[in-house]
Formats: C-alpha cells, sequence, structure tokens
C-alpha cells in the first residue's frame, strides 16, 4: 500500500482495538516476516522463535509502550503472551500456519510487482519496494531473488546520477547550451579538460571520460532537463524560506549558465526574491582565501559535499585508482557485438572507438595514426594480453568474493540481504573496480557474484549510516555493559524510540535494526570496534605531528568515543595538546605578522620575538599560549613553514587570478578599482614585510617586481585617494545616519577646509555634487561603513568580552602590586625619557588622554605615550626580593594597562561608526564603561630631570616626620614589546611609603 513506508517505518506504541482493519492485518503481516524469517512456516519454531524475542526484551526490562504495537501485542502479558504466540504460529490441517499462508500470499502478490519494476527502477521505486523487500525477503528468499537485482540497479542508478551530476557542475560554463554549439564541440573539448582532473574520482566518471562524444551528447540532454525542471520549480514556489532558497539557488549556480535566458532571467528573479529575505548561496569554493592553495575544480565543483550527499542515502563513492589500459580495454570490449572471445571483442571495440581514442593519454597507442578506424599491432597485443590474463582475474575476483562474503555459493546463489557479510570500505573499492570492468565480459560466471557484492556494499553504506544514528544515542552507555552487552537493550529501544519521534526511519537499515534489537547490539558492537581501532591506528601514526584536518577528525573522534572507553583518554590528551600547541602557533602567526616587520623571514628571528611574547604571558599570568611556548623552535619552524607556503600560494594566485593586470585595467575609473584592490592588499600589506619575494623576485636576467610590488603600484592612485577618503569618513562618522546628516557635515568641513591648505581639501574640490548636492563621499561612507557593520558587530561583542576578562586580571595584578609595593616599602615613579638634557617633564598617573585617530583604519597613533619606571635605592645598599618581586609586578602591571588602553583606543575608533551600525551601540556602551574604569596603577607625582646619564629628583612633602635612606634608582621601559633596560644611578630620597589606593 502506498503508506507502508510510513505504517511500518517506526517502532509505534499505539493501542489497537479488538478488531483489526487489512492495513492492520498486512502491517502485522509484514513485521513478524522480518522477525521470524523462514522458520514462519513451522509451528514449533515460529513459537520458540517469538518466546525468545519477548523473554529478551523482557529480561533487558525494555518498556513496551516504547516497541512496535505488533510486538507489544504478543510480548505484553506473560499469560496472555502465550496463547497470542500461540495463536500466531497455530498449525493448519495439512501442514504450515495461518500466518505463514498470510506471507506467503504477500510474497506471491509482491513477486509481480518486482518483475516489472527490478530491471529500470525509478526513486519511487527503489524506496517503496526496497523497504518490502528488507521486509518480506528474509522469509521467502527463493521467490524474491529480484530484490538483489532491484537494490544492484537502485545502487547504480545513485552512483550514474552522481557522476551526472559532478560533470553537469563541471561544464556549468554554458559550454551544454545546444542553441550556441550544435555539434557539441565546446562540450568535447571543456570535457577533455576536465577528465584530467575527475577521471579517477569514480569508475562512471573514469568511463565517461573515455567516452567523449557520447558523454556529451548525453550531458546536453540531461542539462537541457535540469533547466526546465528548475524554471518549474522555481515558478511553483510561493514561500521563500532558507530550506526553499538553498537548493535552488544551489542549481541556478551551477546549471544557469547552460540554461535559456527565459531559464535564466527566473534565477534572477529567485536570487532578488532570496536575497530580500536575506538568503544567499555560498559556492562550494568561497570564501576565496589567496594564502591558501589555489583553487582546484574539486573544490569549485563541490565534490566532496556531493559525495557526502550520497552518502547520506548509503551510496559511499571513494576514489578509485586511476584505471590501467587493460581496464579501460575490458570496459571498450563490452559494447562489441563480436561473437568471438574476448580477444576479437577488444580488437573490435579499439576498431570501433579509435577515431575518438585519439587524444587519450593510454590508449592513443593502441590505434593507428594513419587510419582513424584501425587498431595498431600494439593494440592488437594487448588485445591478447588481456585475453591471457582474464581467467586469472576471474578466478581472483571469484575467491575473494567468496572468502569477505563468507559463502562459498556467492558465485551461484543470491545471498539473501540478511544473510550479507560486513565489507570493509577498502574491499567495496577495489572488488566494484573488478566487477565494474570484468563483470559484464562475462556475465555467466560474473554476474551473480558481482550482485551480491554490490548488494553488500549497498548494505554497508545504508549500515553504517544506521550504526552511527544508534551510537549517537547510546553515547555514555557502552561502559555499562559487560561482554554480553545485555544492558544496552534496554537504552537501544529507547533510543529506536527518539528517532522515531525525530523522523529518522528513512534509512532501510535501522528499521530493521530497531525491528530487530536483539541482534543489533552485535553489529553495533562490531562497528563500534572498528571505528575503535581505526582512531587508535590514526592516533599511533599521528597524534604528536598532527595537521589542521588531522586535529579536525580525530579531536571529533575522540571526544565522541572516549566518553566510552578509558583507554582513549591519554592518547586523545595527547593529540589536543598538540592540537592546541598548532592552534596557539597560529596565533602567534597572526601577531606576529600585524605587529612585527621582518619576524617571520626565517625561524630565529621569529623565535626572537615568540619568547619575548611567551617571557611577557608567564609575567602577566596568561597561559592561553602555554603548548607553544613550551618549545618555541619547533613553534617556530611550523611557523615560518607555514608563512612560506601561504605567500608562495599569495604570489601565485596573484598570478592565476591575474589581479594585476584587472586593476590597471580599471585605472580609467579607480572607484572601480576599491572592491579589487580592498581584497587584495591586506594580504600583500602582511605578508611583504616577511618575505623579499613578493617585493622583488630573482629570475634569470636579474631581479624583478614580485607579485605584491606589482600590486601595490597598480592600487596606489586608489590607495592615495582611498586614504585621504578614511580620513574624512572619520569626521563624518556621527553623521552617517542618512543622506541628508551627511551632506550637511560634509559641505560644513568643505566649507572650513576650501579656505585654507587643508589636504582634505581636494576631496571636496573634487566631488560631484557642487557645493548644496548630495556628495559621492557621503554615498561611498555610507556604502562602506554599512557593508562593514556585520563584521564590526560580531568583532566588537568578541572584543568586549574579551576586554571585560583582561580588565578583571588588570585589577588582580594591580592590586597585587600596590599590595607588594607597600609590602617592601618601595618608592616607584612614574617616569618619561625626554631628549633634551635641560628639559624638565611633569609626569602625572591620572592623565590618559591619548590622540584621536584621524585616519579610519584603527593604525596606532605616533603619539601614544609609553610608562616608564623609576625605582630608588643605593648601589651600597642590598636590594632584597621582595622589592624586585614588587618592581617586576608594578612593571607587569603598566605594561598590562598600555595594552588594555592601547585596545581601548582601537576600540574607541571602531565605535565611531555606532550610529550608523545600530547593532553594535550596545557593545561600543559596554566597552566604553569598562574603559573609562581603567585606572593605572598609583604612583606618587614627582618631577624628574634627566641630565645625559644623571636624574636627580627633588620631591616635596607636608610631613614633618621623614626618613631618609641611600637608594639606588632604576629607570626601566614598559613597553610591552621590548625588554626592560635599567640605568644605575647614586642619588638619596627623603620619602613616605606609598599609601594604599
Amino acid at each position: 500500500p502506498q503508506n507502508l513506508a510510513r505504517a511500518v517505518a517506526v517502532p509505534r506504541a499505539v493501542k489497537r482495538g479488538p478488531s483489526q482493519g487489512p492495513q492492520d492485518d498486512e502491517e502485522e503481516t509484514l513485521v513478524l516476516a522480518l522477525i521470524l524469517k523462514d522458520d514462519y512456516s513451522d509451528s514449533q519454531k515460529c513459537e520458540k522463535k517469538l518466546e525468545g524475542y519477548c523473554e529478551g526484551l523482557k529480561n533487558a526490562g525494555v518498556n513496551l509502550e516504547n516497541v512496535h504495537p505488533v510486538i507489544k501485542e504478543i510480548c505484553e502479558d506473560k499469560n496472555k503472551n502465550k496463547q497470542e504466540i500461540e495463536k500466531k504460529c497455530k498449525q493448519k490441517t495439512g501442514g504450515g500456519t495461518e500466518l505463514g499462508e498470510k506471507i506467503n500470499k504477500k510474497c506471491a502478490t509482491f513477486k509481480t510487482e518486482l518483475t516489472t519494476a527490478s530491471s529500470s527502477p525509478k526513486d519511487e521505486d527503489c524506496v517503496k519496494k526496497g523497504r518490502q523487500c528488507l521486509l518480506l525477503e528474509g522469509a521467502c528468499p527463493t521467490e524474491l531473488k529480484q530484490c538483489s537485482e532491484l537494490r544492484n540497479n537502485c545502487y547504480q542508478k545513485k552512483r550514474e546520477e552522481v557522476a551526472v551530476e559532478v560533470l553537469l557542475r563541471a561544464l556549468g560554463d554554458g559550454s551544454l547550451k545546444k542553441s550556441t554549439d550544435p555539434q557539441n564541440k565546446e562540450c568535447e573539448e571543456q570535457l577533455k579538460k576536465v577528465c584530467k582532473e575527475l577521471g579517477d574520482k569514480s569508475n562512471e566518471l573514469a568511463i565517461k571520460c573515455l567516452k567523449i562524444k557520447e558523454t556529451c551528447q548525453a550531458l546536453v540532454v540531461s542539462s537541457k532537463a535540469k533547466c526546465a525542471a528548475l524554471k518549474d520549480a522555481i515558478g511553483k514556489e510561493n514561500s521563500f524560506t532558507n530550506e526553499t532558497c538553498q537548493p535552488l539557488l544551489e542549481q541556478c549556480h551551477f546549471y544557469g549558465p547552460n540554461c535559456e535566458e527565459q531559464e535564466k532571467s527566473e534565477c534572477e528573479k529567485l536570487e532578488k526574491s532570496c536575497s530580500d529575505k536575506g538568503f544567499t548561496f555560498v559556492p562550494p569554493d568561497q570564501p576565496f582565501i589567496p594564502t591558501n592553495s589555489p583553487t582546484t575544480l574539486i573544490q569549485k565543483i563541490g565534490l566532496n559535499a556531493l559525495y557526502q550527499r550520497a552518502g547520506g542515502i548509503g551510496v559511499r563513492i571513494e576514489d578509485s585508482s586511476a584505471p590501467d589500459i587493460f581496464d579501460l580495454l575490458a570496459f571498450l570490449s563490452q559494447s562489441s557485438t563480436s561473437g568471438g572471445d574476448i580477444k576479437a571483442k577488444c580488437e573490435e571495440a579499439l576498431t570501433k572507438h579509435c577515431k575518438d581514442l585519439k587524444e587519450h593519454s593510454m590508449l592513443k597507442e593502441m590505434c593507428e595514426n594513419d587510419d582513424p578506424d584501425g587498431a595498431r599491432e600494439e593494440g592488437k597485443k594487448k588485445c591478447q594480453k588481456l585475453k591471457d590474463d582474464f581467467q586469472q582475474i576471474k578466478n581472483s575476483l571469484l575467491q575473494e568474493v567468496k572468502s569477505k562474503l563468507k559463502k562459498q555459493d556467492a558465485d551461484t546463489k543470491v545471498i539473501p540481504w540478511h544473510e550479507l557479510q560486513r565489507l570493509s570500505e577498502e574491499a567495496c573499492t577495489r572488488m566494484l573496480s573488478m566487477c565494474f570492468y570484468y563483470g559484464p565480459l562475462e556475465p555467466s560466471s560474473l554476474g551473480t557474484p558481482c550482485k551480491n557484492l554490490r548488494a553488500a556494499c549497498y548494505k554497508r553504506g545504508l549500515g553504517a549510516l544506521a550504526n552511527s544514528a544508534l551510537q549517537d544515542h547510546l553515547r555514555g552507555e557502552f561502559n555499562k555493559t559487560d561482554d554480553a552487552h545485555g544492558e544496552l537493550l534496554k537504552p537501544l529501544v529507547e533510543a529506536c524510540q527518539q528517532l522515531q519521534k525525530n523522523g529518522g526511519f528513512g534509512n532501510d537499515e535501522l528499521l530493521s535494526r530497531c525491528l530487530q534489537p536483539l541482534s543489533t547490539i552485535g553489529l553495533v558492537f562490531y562497528d563500534l570496534h572498528y571505528k575503535l581501532f581505526d582512531l587508535h591506528d590514526q592516533l599511533n601514526e599521528r597524534r604528536d605531528f598532527p595537521g589542521e584536518d588531522d586535529c579536525i577528525d580525530m579531536e571529533r573522534k575522540c571526544k565522541t568515543l572516549e566518553k566510552d572507553f578509558d583507554d582513549f583518554h591519554n592518547p586523545c590528551a595527547t593529540l589536543r595538546s598538540h592540537c592546541d600547541r598548532l592552534r596557539q602557533a597560529e596565533d602567534l602567526e597572526t601577531l606576529l605578522l600585524a605587529k612585527t616587520e621582518g619576524s617571520l623571514k626565517d625561524k630565529d628571528s621569529c623565535e626572537k620575538e615568540v619568547k619575548d611574547i611567551c617571557r611577557r604571558d608567564a609575567r602577566l599570568g596568561r597561559n592561553g599560549r602555554s603548548f607553544a611556548c613550551a618549545n618555541t623552535t619547533f613553534t617556530c619552524q611550523t611557523i615560518t613553514d607555514n608563512v612560506k607556503r601561504k605567500f608562495h600560494f599569495l604570489g601565485q594566485n596573484i598570478g592565476i587570478r591575474k589581479a594585476v593586470a584587472e586593476i590597471t585595467n580599471k585605472n580609467s575609473n579607480i572607484d572601480d578599482q576599491e572592491p579589487l584592490c580592498d581584497f587584495w592588499e591586506p594580504y600583500c600589506d602582511a605578508y611583504m614585510l616577511h618575505c623579499s619575494d613578493l617585493v622583488n623576485k630573482a629570475s634569470g636576467s636579474g631581479s624583478s617586481d614580485g607579485e605584491c610590488k606589482q600590486l601595490k603600484d597598480a592600487c596606489k592612485k586608489y590607495r592615495d585617494q582611498r586614504d585621504l577618503e578614511d580620513r574624512f569618513t572619520v569626521l563624518l562618522a556621527g553623521d552617517l545616519v542618512d543622506d541628508k546628516k551627511c551632506n550637511e557635515s560634509f559641505h560644513g568641513y568643505c566649507a572650513v577646509f576650501n579656505g585654507s591648505k587643508h589636504e582634505l581639501a581636494v576631496l571636496c574640490k573634487n566631488d560631484s555634487s557642487g557645493n548644496k548636492g548630495n556628495s559621492s563621499l557621503c554615498q561611498k561612507a555610507i556604502r562602506r561603513v554599512e557593508k562593514k557593520c556585520p563584521s564590526l558587530f560580531k568583532k566588537l561583542e568578541e572584543e568586549e568580552k574579551e576586554l571585560e576578562k583582561e580588565s578583571k586580571d588588570y585589577e588582580k595584578l594591580k592590586e597585587d602590586a600596590e599590595d607588594a609595593i607597600e609590602t617592601a616599602q618601595l618608592v616607584l615613579a612614574l617616569a618619561s625619557t625626554v631628549s633634551t638634557p635641560n628639559s624638565t617633564q611633569n609626569v602625572s598617573t591620572n592623565s590618559s588622554a591619548q590622540p584621536a585617530n584621524t585616519i579610519g583604519n584603527n593604525t596606532a597613533s605616533g603619539n601614544s605615550t609609553r610608562q616608564s619606571l623609576s625605582k630608588r635605592s643605593a648601589a651600597q645598599v642590598k636590594i632584597t626580593e621582595k622589592e624586585v618581586s614588587a618592581f617586576e609586578k608594578a612593571s607587569d602591571a603598566l605594561t598590562l594597562y598600555d595594552e588594555l588602553k592601547e585596545k581601548c583606543r582601537e576600540l574607541k575608533d571602531d565605535c565611531l561608526y555606532k550610529e550608523r551600525c545600530t547593532t553594535c551601540k550596545q557593545a561600543c556602551a559596554s566597552i566604553e564603561k569598562i574603559c573609562n574604569k581603567l585606572q593605572p596603577l598609583s604612583v606618587k607625582e614627582q618631577t624628574i630631570k634627566v641630565i645625559t646619564n644623571v636624574t636627580t629628583t627633588t620631591t616635596t612633602t607636608t610631613t614633618t616626620k621623614t626618613e631618609t635612606k641611600t637608594t639606588e634608582a632604576a629607570t626601566c621601559s614598559s613597553a610591552c614589546t621590548a625588554s626592560a633596560t635599567c640605568t644605575s644611578i647614586r642619588t638619596t630620597d627623603t620619602r613616605r611609603p606609598l599609601p594604599r589606593r
């Protein structure tokens, strides 16, 4: 029936009335057929199996409300249970059971349906009839042999569909448009190119790349059908949600270029409708990052995502090894109509296809150059070799199929689904390739074993999905079981109930496992142990030196599996520490790229900077980079190797994308250069300081400008103009709320600038608005800031949290420093070293104002003031540990204070745009509040006069009781990027203890 999938897809808990309708009776027949299999016709075996089934559920304490109503009915009451089972398995006069009669009748009806559907199944047949095969095949394996053919054809159909989709995407450049290329010449040329990269990604792709002409003819037809279906789908869509927009936008992206104009216009309407709702499609190769390796065709078409999607329905497609010449000759021979042996078929196939094989990398040598339809002697020799080797290939394949499927009759008998053995991924990939190329050459001996193999590999894919779904719901339960795993039965049934509620029973294998929980436990554990061994091998091989992809993959597996298996705690902890080191190295790389010049040119320069950062982190009690700091040599080796790769890829991508030429071609209107220069220049600015090749590169005749130098030169005119515009934008920041307010402000500034020689006046003179019109600068500024708002909001939110944490750390550090100073009875004063020998400077701890940044690029101001410390004592007096500790804590507090004030200044610049980016207002208010609360270390005010190497300090106090000590004075720079430098002098000080604030 039409609703069979829904009816039996879930282990429902529904009460059934005293009388059952035909639907309920049929449902019961199907469920019991799955459980009993071929024991349904024997009364004693039937009763014994059902009693054992119910006993297992009861012993595990399973709540029968969570199981299918058919199972609940026969297992619910102990006394009633016996009667129900006897009733189901009642022996009929003349042999057999009443249940058996119903099952036989159902099998006979279904056999007729299968006959017409199994050879060329539709998607609907694969779903509905595939499920009935699952339920009935075990009971009627002989009558329903065609279930194997149905599954084989459904499996191969899906693999073919994926291969076609891959090529449609790869040729999504208009080369499949029949109206512009009726002879498909463009398709054939493009297909030859893409096949160089895609030909070994599956057996199906290898063959389609072999038959270029036939493949193009089929692809043009498929493309036309896809375009028509896409147009209809868009026309029928009324509500535009993310769920409806994404698949349609994806199809428009890949199929659109090959569609006719009318169909393209539908895609344009769709893009606008979805965009208005905030939904856009991000292509698989986006975002493009210039420091990554150049984008490949595989990335552009999203091949991995396509294969994952196929894996989601049980069709796992793995990269096959590239076919050799005999594999290809075997495949060509399949199309031969010759009645002779394999050699004759091979030679006929070569003669037939030689015209199309002239450019094939391997097969072109098999054909005569002067005769387009003739096979060369070399080709005939290869055909003879194929014939000689075929028997050995066939015997090897037959033996392996029997061995892997653990059935000696696997070559002659179709194996029912429930008896198929689990195969490894490697075995499936290798043996499926052998069957694909050689199976059709001798279907009488290889037909049945290859069908069994394909069915087993299909079952493997579906089983992997089912096992993963169940394991995800059983995390934390596996460590509670003994060797028998009986304790898992109850949580397994509950997991099935939860999956039912979530609608997760589209997978036939998952349905089968949930209706047969007793046997499922073993399957789940077998799969789990396979994953454990796999992770164990991966950890042993790569945990000490993992790459980025290793960390993503293995950390996920560790998080999943170590909940139940204690043996993984230590190796997974080791992996995490090395992955943390890798991530911390990336953080250091980002910091050094931004804050230093040339430190990443070599390992030694890097290590010097990293050690300084690590020392400062240690003194400030920061442990966020502890793993990277533990071995700075290894960390810097990692960083410098990574940076070398990145600047190599950056130069490569600038060349591949022809960025310099594209920018130069837009010289007539520098505004057109904006997206290009704004995209590429930040990468060049970051890496040019650390890589001379991007500035000047060696060549055969000397040296030439590197890619980044060329790009910067091409962008210079735009960048000079943009810098001025950014400075003006800062002035307009508070008035960017709307065009009117911005224009008024712009013309107000221009009225002032035009009467002076201010360098921003040039923007007023060049503006297209005249004296009263709408300013083009305002339009640009509003557009730029509007574009920046989402990323600015995210940045400010993150910075607010980080700033709050760091300010608390600073308050604690400051309090500790003040306590230490008071305990050590130490005099410390803020000092500034001045350049004029006789100059005098007052230093106040209460002054924290910084010059405003007027550039708009968040660059640090050149007038930023750094604070220093002066510690006073005499050279001949021994310095105590308390004094040293107090001095260091004070220095650390001031270092962190300077860092926070610098960060506050930068964030204040970002918050200038909060009136336009209204979502940023709350974060900006919090940041302002935190920054205003920051107070420097309490140090008494005094005047310091610096003359050459002698500093004389006079301090006047109002205290009548004084204490005089001979001390040593040291002036130390607390700049956060350099080690402190101290100069010792002799002096005498009259002081009192520094009060606690």
